[in-house]
């Protein structure tokens, strides 16, 4: 799972506080254990060795209560003389915890006796217990206000890349926007400017290929007329034969063609969600009949093969202009690369396969052939460019692969 900036930044903070207090909590529980094995410790031992000196001459066993601490001494080989809570202590100084209270040791051994200090320190304990749950309650406080402050650090902080981000995505979907937040001087406002200018460029390119395309529709539309006038001229001269009405119906055929491309072409340019709408479905097989009729002769010229398969089966209906221009183009690729051999069309329910017999792609410019410009021989550059586009905006899938045992495998899914 991705997580964005801001959750990243709060869990950095969030890691930083809870690792600054534990390691403070650490310090403070070291600190207390320091100070109870180093202060006590050395306090009783120095007591004891008074008590030591004070009672040396004194030759029987000894219990002497004070405050709260209590001497005893006692022959070494009688320990029964002591609490059993205090026997069999080696010298040196021990924390005892009772059910019933706490207290710190020291055990002396000096001459044949047994010299030991007890000091009850269970008032001690309970305020380290103490001292301890404050600290967990601190600890967990620190930690509830860490994450509340990490949070509203990192809006505050990360506020002008969100409303960049937020900007820049309505830059994506509505074309000629501007940004219209204020950035601070630094690199979040230098970030914006270039996304501006980004934009801007893009924007003016796309006036650019719209104005094109719209000069070269007009252009265009001029030695059409003049075609068809031709086309007219030579069925009212012509010899009226049914080869020649044929040949005549097919240039008028290829000429419409040509003039509804232009026009969706222009139109994609324009506008591509109007494109569809002023497009009329046709069945799969009919458009690749008729399609593959148009190739046919040219196929036929060069010594191929151009063969349909599946034209049979049912077929789901497809946008004419915009799955004829897909076909033409992939038809045109496959014949303009194949030398020997021929062309297959394959129809199935809901797809179309272009199979050649021709040079093949190379296996490295397979996932480039579909870049503007990029050929995987002397062609391909624009005909790909122009089936990836139409494939990718009608939600079209387009794949190729090597054919077997020569040549290029091209499929459509509708």
């Amino acid at each position: 799972m991705r997580l964005t900036i801001n959750a990243r930044l709060q869990w950095v903070l969030n890691l930083l506080i809870v690792s600054l207090s534990l390691m403070a909590s650490a310090a403070i529980v070291l600190l207390v254990f320091w100070f109870e094995r180093t202060l006590f410790y050395n306090h009783l031992h120095s007591d004891l060795l008074d008590q030591v000196r004070a009672h040396a001459s004194l030759q029987q066993p000894l219990v002497l209560p004070m405050t709260d601490t209590t001497y005893y001494k006692v022959p070494s080989g009688q320990q029964a003389l002591l609490p059993p809570r205090f026997r069999d202590y080696p010298e040196g100084g021990h924390e005892v915890l009772l059910g019933d209270g706490a207290y710190n040791l020291f055990v002396h051994y000096q001459d044949g006796w047994e010299h030991v200090l007890v000091q009850d320190q269970s008032e001690f304990e309970r305020y380290e217990l103490l001292v301890f749950s404050g600290m967990t309650v601190g600890v967990l406080g620190v930690w509830a206000l860490g994450f509340w402050l990490s949070r509203r650090l990192s809006r505050q902080i990360l506020q002008p890349v969100s409303q960049l981000a937020k900007e820049v995505s309505r830059l994506r979907q509505q074309s000629g926007a501007r940004l219209h937040g204020v950035y601070p001087d630094d690199e979040v406002g230098l970030l914006a400017r270039a996304f501006e200018e980004y934009a801007d460029r893009v924007q003016e390119l796309l006036t650019r290929e719209q104005q094109f395309s719209a000069n070269a529709s007009h252009e265009l539309r001029t030695p059409m007329m003049v075609i068809r006038g031709a086309l007219d001229m030579l069925r009212e001269t012509g010899s009226g034969s049914v080869p020649e009405q044929r040949q005549l119906a097919r240039m008028e055929s290829a000429l419409d063609d040509m003039q509804r491309q232009v026009s969706l072409f222009l139109q994609l340019s324009r506008s591509p969600e109007d494109a569809v709408r002023h497009d009329n479905l046709i069945p799969l097989n009919r458009l690749a009949a008729s399609t593959r009729e148009q190739w046919a002769a040219l196929a036929e010229r060069r010594g191929l093969t151009l063969t349909l398969a599946g034209e049979a089966e049912p077929s789901r209906p497809v946008p004419a202009i915009l799955a004829g221009a897909v076909l033409n183009n992939l038809l045109r690729n496959a014949l303009d690369h194949t030398f020997k051999g021929g062309v297959e069309l394959r129809l199935g329910p809901d797809w179309m396969e272009v199979c050649d017999t021709g040079e093949g792609i190379a296996p490295e410019m397979l996932a480039r052939i579909h870049e503007r410009g990029v050929s995987g021989g002397d062609g391909f550059g624009l005909g790909m460019s122009i089936v990836k586009r139409v494939c990718d905006h009608q939600g079209w899938t387009l794949s190729l692969a090597s054919n077997s045992p020569a040549g290029t495998r091209v499929r459509v899914t509708f």
